[in-house]
């Protein structure tokens, strides 16, 4: 094997040209290594993931939307029954009542919908950060 100057080296290298890529480290931290008492007990304990707060703060914020939206839901429902309670026979009246109630169901339906995906997307994310960090309990 013949040693080259560092000049060389550049021109004669071809170690690692077609290669492109960027070295991403691994998602999961370095355990810690812990010695307990007198018999040589190892453990791995890793450091606690956290839900980020964005993560947090988006679900909370679309729970509190989608239930601020449930009452005007429920408000057009009520005004579509006192537009058909008193439409007396007029044709445009009865089915601006059934257009409008039919609408405020399917409005009231979205926001359930939403209230519930957003709720137990958000228990999830604790349960699984809970568990991956061994603590019980609700913490924000």
């Amino acid at each position: 094997m013949r040693m080259h100057e560092p000049e060389q080296w550049q021109q004669d290298s071809t170690f690692g040209t077609d290669y492109q890529g960027e070295y991403e480290p691994a998602q999961q931290p370095e355990p810690i290594e812990v010695v307990a008492g007198d018999n040589y007990q190892e453990q791995k304990i890793y450091p606690p993931a956290q839900l980020s707060w964005p993560g947090k703060a988006l679900g909370i914020i679309v729970i509190i939307l989608s239930a601020i939206g449930f009452f005007p839901s429920v408000a057009g429902i009520v005004a579509s029954g006192l537009v058909l309670k008193y439409a007396n026979g007029q044709e445009v009246l009865l089915a601006a009542g059934v257009l409008g109630l039919i609408s405020t169901i399917l409005v009231m339906l979205v926001c359930i919908a939403i209230f519930v995906i957003a709720v137990v997307a958000l228990a999830l994310r604790v349960s699984s950060a809970r568990r991956r960090t061994g603590r019980a309990g609700w913490s924000i």
